[in-house]
């Protein structure tokens, strides 16, 4: 992600008014030039009138964590994160320090530079632990508490850009580091995201366990959970950047145009109350949309014209459910309706003959996920084919499902 930036503009640009035509651009069209070997594209969902979803390609590697509260990642996290507090601290007494402009300047160069190196290390530290990952060196679980405090430092660091960017709007002739922190902006975007905050916040005994999902595909990866009546998923795949390569975007409307293409439901329809995008006028764009389902954010790059990074939150009360799969035994018809990989997947239970709702403890290929409350049970499904048992008093119930799409 070392594309050369002009000034930042960090346009807010609202088009919830803006007529989208016909796309210009196709879903695999990069302008032109030789498509990249992509490991997560942005697909519909099959049988569900919803948001699409930024998915990984192939066969990931997938399991799930269940987040409990454990120190040792919960100090790691911490460790790293108070390093880049106290270097924030440092940066405002250098600054303080400086008796001339030739001087601060000087300070804010290195300063910039020592956190680009930091955030380098960061995405280094995550991309082995999602290579050791998928050769099977380490367990999910292990995973996610690296993700965890990568996230953690992502954090913190985004607020030392801040205050750099901050300093560096107030003196002049430093155009290099300006665009060098817009960089580091969308960099650390790609190291952070609601499940791994909420993982660690579970590792600190501030969140109750969840049961997450996570895939890798190369240096992608999704991760997934369910957190009251809310469905959580944030995916990344730097595969999906070109920083070799201009931004192919040559007008407003070009941008528009392609993420209606990529996001037709959320961002042509009258789904969505709230559609912007940010223009960080350095080939990369941040797209958010509120609609009736949740809300989702999407950054763009200008260059493959794919997306590299994606946030969604989804209301389970609001959410349409997916193609059902259905079994019956012992007086209890058991439904599935079933979601993509690593998505929402809704369990309903009815006696067979009044229809009523039957309570028991769910099951997903023999681990247990919880308990039906008035017949109903959401929990974030396999990426390949699966069995959810009910378990009653009456007797067990099982139906095979597999991810749609």
């Amino acid at each position: 992600m070392r594309r050369s930036l002009s000034t930042l503009c960090a346009l807010l640009v609202v088009v919830a008014a803006l007529p989208v035509s016909t796309p210009l651009v196709g879903a695999t069209d990069t302008g032109g030039a030789e498509p990249l070997q992509q490991t997560a594209q942005v697909q519909p969902i099959a049988g569900q009138n919803t948001t699409s979803v930024l998915l990984l390609t192939g066969e990931p590697t997938s399991g799930y964590a269940q987040s409990t509260m454990d120190l040792a990642p919960a100090v790691s996290a911490t460790h790293g994160a108070v390093g880049i507090q106290l270097r924030e601290r440092i940066v405002r007494e250098r600054l303080r320090d400086a008796s001339t402009v030739d001087r601060r300047r000087q300070v804010l160069r290195q300063e910039t530079e020592r956190l680009a190196a930091e955030v380098e290390a960061l995405e280094r530290t995550e991309r082995q632990a999602l290579a050791q990952y998928e050769r099977g060196d380490i367990s999910v679980s292990d995973l996610l508490r690296t993700l965890a405090a990568v996230d953690a430092e992502a954090r913190q660091a985004e607020q030392l850009v801040a205050l750099l960017q901050d300093e560096v709007s107030q003196v002049q002739f430093l155009s290099a580091t300006e665009t060098r922190l817009q960089s580091l902006q969308v960099e650390l975007a790609t190291l952070r995201g609601p499940v791994r905050e909420h993982a660690r916040a579970v590792f600190r005994g501030e969140a109750a366990s969840t049961r997450i999902h996570v895939s890798v595909a190369g240096e992608a990866v999704a991760l997934a959970t369910i957190r009251g009546n809310t469905y959580i998923r944030e995916a990344n795949d730097p595969s999906n950047i070109d920083s070799t390569t201009s931004d192919g975007f040559a007008t407003e409307n070009e941008v528009i145009d392609r993420i209606g293409a990529l996001y037709p439901w959320a961002w042509t329809g009258d789904t969505s109350s709230v559609r912007t995008y940010t223009n960080f006028e350095n080939g990369f764009y941040r797209i958010n949309v509120d609609h009736t389902h949740g809300q989702l954010t999407s950054y763009l790059d200008g260059s493959t014209q794919n997306v590299f990074s994606e946030i969604q939150y989804k209301s389970l009360s609001r959410m349409p459910t997916g193609q059902p799969t259905a079994a019956e035994a012992n007086g209890t018809t058991l439904r599935v309706n079933q979601s993509f990989g690593g998505g929402p997947v809704q369990v309903v239970a009815q006696e067979t003959a009044t229809g009523a709702p039957v309570d028991g403890t769910v099951y997903v290929d023999g681990e247990r996920v919880g308990r039906t409350s008035g017949g109903q049970r959401w929990f974030v499904g396999p990426t390949s084919q699966y069995e959810v048992t009910l378990e009653t008093d009456a007797g067990n119930v099982t139906a095979t499902a597999q991810p749609v799409g």
